[in-house]
């Protein structure tokens, strides 16, 4: 301020923000404040206190770094991942279209480029796939194109949504993972239910474990906890609602929330949870435990590739998705660790069912072992027994805190039996009781009683399992080294095995009581090398190459816990009503570490495209190649103009596009990077390229990788003139997968009719994908007829745009290679689509190259006007392009009619190779 009369006396400066306040307090003043905080009783001072916190101005540097913690790590290593991102590109043969401006000012976040970068190494294999002839040539570029799309879709989500599971997941492919879990917990009769976001922080959430619940302060100063897992919340519901909530079958499909490393954002973990909750006096419990554990297997099943894979280790043989249950029950441990006096201490008993895991789990590798002779195998286990007794001596000598007598009980209770447990589940739960009975001989007069009581819940808790497993058996769920007996289900996915694990335990205890379990996933390569795998030293970890993929079990504990002392907001308060705890079971589902699975299957089949060409589209091997699961397609139909997405014709594509939007049509006009419209070159191409480069080749090319049928070309002087589109159908359906169409030719259709044929067009495909499946699915009754000389019985004639070609007319050999394997397709085809009941060997087929709209309308003409409406002047008119084909056909029937002598009656199918449709005409000839 320039004049010393306006500017502020020293005074009022020191009452302004404009100072610093103090940065030390006197104890005695910090003191009262504390004692305030943490007694809730002062009302009045603590509010006040509270409400100054709330009004605090959150700082600038707050909300520039709250943000998750993976953009956190990406940015203190961004000119490595700029650096890293154009390798990647190159990898990819970046160089094939064009240069790339790549600097270290990106015009995305750090975690976006990470989440490209990680897009980018999975489709390292895109170039492997060589060949394909001029449909190869044809599509020059497009598969590196889709590899930077698929990128580009990586690096928004992880901008959005941040890591779980993997960095950037598709969000199609999170949708497909959850659409596929949804019905199948509606299958079982569950129905939708969240449960509340917070709920009061107790004495469970102040245990330390690895991930901590994020907690958050409201206004009146009460700790809340966001939900860490989707049972508690849902628990303390069930716990207060008393008996209105006694009877339910719910799922629930949300984020769970834990603290961050950094102090951000809290983490955000995808997961499902199938929970039943029914009164325990009226129903059978092992039976819903086993459903729980079959609703487990259906989801796994999910996880299964499509062309199944299996592992003979004789005598068992086992189908992917690779899988096994590790099964416990928490008053069996707590009865043994009882049983063996060891003293009731948090840290010692978590350690000795360490020693427990260790020594007495069967590790998936033992499946090796069934498939050696008896006698080396009976070498082999005692060696392993003999390394596992040793790893337990050195651990317990560790615990000098532990009686003597505590110490004997352990080794001979480990000891007794076969190490580790064996792996059928009830032989396990048969070696447990007969150790705990060798210890049970063992108890002096002071501890008879104690030990009586201890062994028969240990007898109690085993009855209950074999229960359970009577129970899993009686639903279909039998693992696969007992299923000789049993056939296998195409609806679930039975586990390896099952492992019954003493040390298996919840941190926080929010399953316990009973019955607990995990699912551990193996990568499908485990027993590959199997050598180096060996249990050495008693030293194993569970799923090296795995992952634990969900967990369930019985909470009523922590429903008795969170129980009211009330009446369940009845009016009569002066009375106390009670409401008995019900059972409860539930599964949790991590599902972004299903997607990771998802993910890595599908990079695992990228890498082996060299060794699997065999029966397959060169299109199909090109899709897999780029390494991305592309399980379902986000949109039918792709807008564009002549220069791609430019800006001269979105007004005509947006209008175009509502068209299709009005018939339910899913399709786009805009370059959306999560729709697969967009690349990620896009952000870093050199001043001299434009956004929009792409030709109408090249977003055809690209949309047959991406499995979209169509697109449509918008002309703006054929639009404003004749208001009609161009529209190019992509792919072709084939036997051995999709072919890309590439001479397939523009037809240029009405804009009142668009929305209509591409329906049309559409269901085409989708009645030859079914029938497809079907070929699949039923192989031994779909096989055509087929004659001693090993051709087919039906007759072909397939008609070019200038001839016609059957076996008695042939050509050049070069030509004729390709004519005759378009007959036998189309005879393979009718044979296929009609089987050998309704198909007469007698009745001749004409294969066109027409699409199946003017196969049709011929069709009818030929049928109601016979063979001279084919050179008519109403169809000559209509489709002015085929008039040769209209020709050559013509003189197809006329020699068909000649030959056969079919009294003055031509019967025949007219089929277009095109659509994979046909029309049965007959038709009266002269």
């Amino acid at each position: 301020e320039c004049s010393p009369e306006n500017r502020p006396s020293a005074k009022q400066i020191l009452n302004s923000r404009l100072m610093p306040r103090k940065m030390e307090l006197e104890q005695k003043y910090l003191d009262e404040v504390l004692q305030t905080l943490s007694n809730p009783q002062s009302d009045t001072s603590y509010q006040q206190i509270l409400s100054k916190i709330f009004k605090r101005p959150t700082p600038t540097h707050v909300l520039t770094t709250y943000d998750n913690d993976v953009a956190l790590k990406a940015n203190n290593a961004r000119e490595i991942a700029a650096h890293v991102l154009k390798t990647t590109l190159d990898n990819i043969k970046g160089s094939h279209w064009g240069s790339h401006s790549m600097n270290y000012t990106s015009p995305m976040s750090s975690c976006a480029v990470s989440g490209a970068i990680t897009s980018l190494r999975r489709a390292e294999h895109v170039g492997v796939v060589t060949g394909g002839g001029k449909e190869g040539e044809a599509m020059r570029g497009a598969p590196q194109q889709v590899a930077t799309i698929t990128a580009m879709t990586s690096a928004t989500a992880a901008a959005v949504s941040g890591a779980d599971g993997i960095l950037g997941p598709d969000p199609r492919v999170v949708d497909y993972v959850c659409s596929k879990l949804s019905t199948i917990f509606q299958s079982h009769g569950a129905v939708h239910l969240p449960s509340p976001l917070l709920k009061p922080r107790d004495a469970l959430d102040l245990i330390a474990t690895l991930n901590e619940p994020a907690q958050v302060l409201n206004s009146r100063g009460s700790a809340l906890v966001l939900k860490s897992d989707l049972t508690v919340n849902f628990a303390r519901s069930i716990s207060r609602g008393g008996a209105a909530t006694n009877n339910i079958k719910r799922y629930e499909l949300g984020k769970c929330f834990l603290e961050s490393d950094a102090g951000g954002h809290p983490k955000e973990i995808l997961e499902a949870s199938f929970d039943i909750v029914q009164d325990a006096s009226l129903v059978n419990q092992p039976f819903l435990e086993a459903e729980a554990v079959l609703v487990l297997c259906r989801v796994i099943k999910v996880l299964a590739p499509v062309e199944g894979k299996s592992f003979n280790l004789p005598p068992i043989v086992l189908r992917s998705p690779l899988w096994f249950l590790r099964l416990s029950h928490s008053r069996l441990s707590d009865a043994i660790l009882d049983l063996l006096f060891v003293p009731n201490s948090d840290t010692i008993r978590e350690s000795i069912r360490n020693i427990f895991t260790t020594c007495t789990a069967c590790p998936p590798i033992e499946l090796n072992n069934q498939q050696r002779h008896s006698g080396k195998y009976k070498r082999k286990a005692r060696e392993i027994k003999a390394n596992l007794l040793e790893f337990l001596d050195r651990q317990l000598s560790i615990h000098d805190n532990l009686p003597k007598n505590v110490v004997e009980r352990i080794r001979l209770f480990v000891s007794h039996g076969s190490l580790p447990y064996p792996m059928t589940a009830s032989k396990a739960l048969d070696v447990i009781l007969k150790s705990a009975s060798k210890v049970m001989s063992l108890g002096g007069d002071e501890s008879k009683e104690l030990s009586k009581n201890c062994f028969q819940e240990v007898k109690r808790s085993i009855s209950q399992l074999k229960q359970l497993l009577k129970a899993m058996e009686a639903l279909g769920v039998v693992p696969a080294i007992q299923n000789d007996k049993v056939a296998e289900d195409e609806n679930i996915s039975s586990p390896a095995y099952i492992s019954i694990d003493l040390g298996l335990r919840q941190k926080r205890k929010h399953m316990s009581g009973g019955v607990f379990f995990q699912a551990f996933l193996l990568q499908d390569d485990f027993f590959e090398g199997k050598e180096k795998h060996e249990v050495t030293n008693g030293k194993h970890a569970y799923g090296g190459k795995g992952s634990r993929i969900a967990e369930g079990g019985r909470y009523d504990d922590l429903v008795r816990q969170f129980r009211p002392p009330g009446n369940f907001g009845s009016v009569q308060l002066e009375q106390y009503t009670a409401a008995s705890v019900p059972f409860c079971m539930g599964v949790r589902f991590f599902v972004g570490r299903m997607v990771e699975r998802i993910y890595k299957d599908a990079y695992i089949d990228a890498s082996q495209q060299l060794s699997k060409r065999h029966g397959r589209s060169f299109l199909d091997g090109v899709r897999r190649s780029i390494g991305h699961p592309f399980l379902e397609t986000p949109i039918q139909c792709i807008i564009t103009g002549e220069n791609g997405f430019d800006l001269a014709t979105c007004g005509e594509r947006a209008s175009v596009a509502s068209l299709l939007h009005k018939a339910g049509i899913p399709c786009e006009y805009l370059r959306n990077s999560l729709c697969y419209t967009m690349s990620l070159l896009e952000n870093f191409m050199s001043e001299s390229k434009t956004s929009h480069e792409w030709s109408v080749d090249m977003i055809c090319g690209i949309a047959a990788v991406l499995n979209i049928p169509f697109v449509v070309i918008v002309q703006p002087h054929l639009l404003n003139k004749k208001s009609s589109v161009k529209l190019r159908q992509t792919t072709i359906e084939h036997g051995t997968g999709p072919l890309f169409n590439y001479n397939g030719n523009e037809e240029i259709v009405a804009l009142n009719s668009l929305s209509s044929l591409v329906l049309e067009r559409l269901s085409a495909v989708n009645d030859v994908s079914d029938v497809a499946m079907d070929d699949t699915t039923n192989d031994s009754s779909a096989q055509p007829t087929q004659s001693h000389n090993g051709n087919f019985d039906i007759e072909c004639v397939y008609v070019d745009n200038d001839q016609y070609f059957d076996d008695s007319n042939r050509i050049n050999t070069s030509q004729w290679k390709r004519v005759k394997k378009i007959m036998n397709k189309t005879s393979q085809k009718m044979m296929d689509h009609l089987g050998n009941a309704l198909c007469d060997s007698t009745t001749p087929v004409i294969a066109v190259d027409l699409p199946f709209r003017v196969v049709r309308e011929l069709g009818s003409s030929l049928i109601f006007d016979g063979l001279e409406s084919l050179i008519s002047h109403d169809i000559t008119t209509k489709y002015p392009s085929h008039k040769k084909t209209l020709r050559t056909l013509l003189y197809a029937c006329d020699s068909i009619s000649r030959r056969t002598g079919s009294g003055g009656r031509l019967t025949f199918f007219l089929y277009s190779t095109i659509d994979d449709e046909y029309d049965l005409v007959r038709m009266s000839c002269r």
